[in-house]
């Protein structure tokens, strides 16, 4: 069994996924999809990578420092810009993914320093640190929560008594609103803004609550109250016009809460103690959630009707995004899977391993333009996954 410290951990890898509309590959040969190219020397880190449309942006550690390094899409280095102190104090490495908005690149480091950058350039605007400038309290594994932007507004959770979750402008650093909310430190979890006629709800995680917010003003709406306190929750929800889901890890499993109109309220679903990917995160596909179950050491479908398991495949656990209409499983033994999701069965079509790179297989791969990227600490590897068919 992984020790409870080895759990919390996982929980510092999050990415931006990008995708397109061009076609991807129904199978791969047996060795894996083609290598397009493969860089090194990132340094420690589990975030992933994020995709512009012709650059690539990825954050990592070398001798405490953090790094921001900027890539063409041939693997070709165009800029990097130091960030300061980057976490350390145990498992070594950058947390959250880059956060990009029009030529803006926002960054948030496990010490709490945010940083945003000029993307073409890598010049610096403005910088602002939770611990020192909003009174935060950083969690045990450091800060990991991407940054959300929306219009002129980034979302952040400092995590303190008073600052605890807040609004900044994001083109200045400054304050908006502050909310105290649970005065909780923050989840690890990716937040999720949820836009109603009536508001803007802004969903997201602290030490043992699932939070709803009014995203323009900071009042705390709602709250939903973790059962197990041993495990902060990690995976971004996911909404899906009228209920929204979550998977709270370990002890507290999944949840489907229906959401009032007005988004002041949720009304409890269904629970699934049994559902329960720790960081690894889930997809919904129609009628189904998709993801690993700890409990299980198994990948899962989900009814969301029900909030039964429908089907398993045994592929260990690990992350799970989506593949145009199939799904792509990176485990902790460092395999990557193409899965072809059915309610009735899950079918692992291909696997290949990844041989490249250091420490544990946490990194969520990103799709984008017909690419796979896998990051595995020290390395990045871009895969041709796109059909011409």
């Amino acid at each position: 069994m992984i020790p409870l410290l080895t759990f919390l951990l996982y929980a510092v890898t999050f990415c931006t996924q990008a995708s397109g509309s061009m076609s991807l590959l129904p199978s791969w040969p047996d060795a894996g999809p083609p290598l397009i190219f493969e860089i090194s020397g990132l340094g420690n880190g589990y975030s992933s990578p994020t995709i512009a449309s012709d650059r690539i942006y990825v954050t990592g550690e070398t001798d405490h420092i953090g790094y921001l390094y900027t890539y063409d899409l041939t693997g070709k280095l165009i800029w990097n810009a130091t960030y300061g102190e980057e976490w350390t104090i145990s498992y070594p490495g950058s947390r959250s993914a880059p956060t990009l908005a029009g030529d803006l690149l926002y960054i948030c480091s496990g010490m709490g320093e945010i940083i945003c950058f000029e993307a073409m350039s890598g010049n610096k605007r403005w910088s602002i640190n939770l611990l020192k400038d909003l009174g935060g309290v950083n969690v045990t594994f450091g800060y990991s929560i991407p940054l959300l932007v929306d219009g002129e507004i980034l979302y952040c959770s400092p995590g303190g008594e008073e600052n605890n979750i807040v609004a900044l402008n994001r083109f200045t650093g400054k304050l908006i609103w502050s909310s105290p909310a649970k005065e909780e430190t923050a989840g690890y979890g990716s937040p999720l803004l949820i836009e109603l006629p009536a508001r803007k709800i802004l969903v997201t995680s602290s030490e043992f609550f699932i939070l709803g917010l009014d995203a323009g003003t900071g009042e705390l709406l709602w709250s939903y109250e973790l059962a197990f306190k041993g495990e902060l929750p990690c995976n971004s929800p996911v909404f899906d016009g009228e209920t929204l889901y979550w998977v709270a890890g370990p002890g507290n499993g999944a949840v489907a809460a229906q959401l009032s109109a007005k988004g002041d309220s949720i009304k409890v679903i269904w629970k699934n103690i049994e559902f329960d990917t720790f960081f690894g995160g889930f997809v919904q596909i129609g009628d189904y959630l998709y993801g690993s179950s700890d409990r299980l050491r198994k990948y899962v479908s989900v009814d969301t009707r029900t909030g039964k398991i429908i089907n398993n495949l045994s592929f260990g656990i690990g992350s799970t995004i989506m593949a145009g209409n199939m799904l792509i499983g990176y485990n902790q033994q460092g395999q990557v899977g193409l899965i072809r999701p059915d309610k009735k069965k899950l079918e692992l079509v291909n696997k290949f391993k990844i041989s490249k790179g250091t420490n544990e297989h946490f990194s969520h791969p990103v799709i984008s333009n017909g690419r796979l990227y896998i990051r595995h600490g020290d390395a990045l590897m871009a895969y041709d996954i796109h059909s011409n068919e």
